[in-house]
């Protein structure tokens, strides 16, 4: 009896510490690019999300992606920064470890039409 015991309370230590793990992992804090926090999306005209807050002084690798029909470019002075995106494609634009502030970016083709900013918080 005292085997069986042992074996059932070694059991459901495994498969609580298992069960433990799995949930971390599910719930832990996803990445950056994972969450959308790290992402732009350029689609007909718009760019989602028009303001994207970041951390400050800490490098981010932001993807741009553009779903429209026609290339965009990603430009901005502050960050100095710009890159043709072909319609269906994404890029990955290295984003520097940002002082606090405000950051201005647009769709350079959309001649400022298009246009957003990343806040630096």
């Amino acid at each position: 009896m005292t085997s069986m015991l042992f074996s059932t309370s070694a059991a459901k230590t495994l498969v609580v510490t298992i069960a433990s793990l799995a949930m971390f992992a599910i719930f832990a804090a996803p990445s950056r690019a994972e969450d959308g926090s790290s992402m732009l999306r350029f689609s007909r005209g718009t760019v989602e999300p028009a303001q994207l807050t970041l951390p400050a002084n800490t490098p981010v690798i932001l993807q741009v992606t553009n779903v429209g029909d026609s290339a965009v470019e990603f430009e901005s002075f502050e960050l100095h920064r710009e890159r043709v995106v072909r319609p269906g494609q994404t890029i990955t634009v290295n984003i520097p470890r940002l002082a606090p502030g405000t950051y201005q970016f647009v769709d350079d083709f959309s001649h400022g039409a298009v246009k957003g900013e990343i806040v630096s918080r």
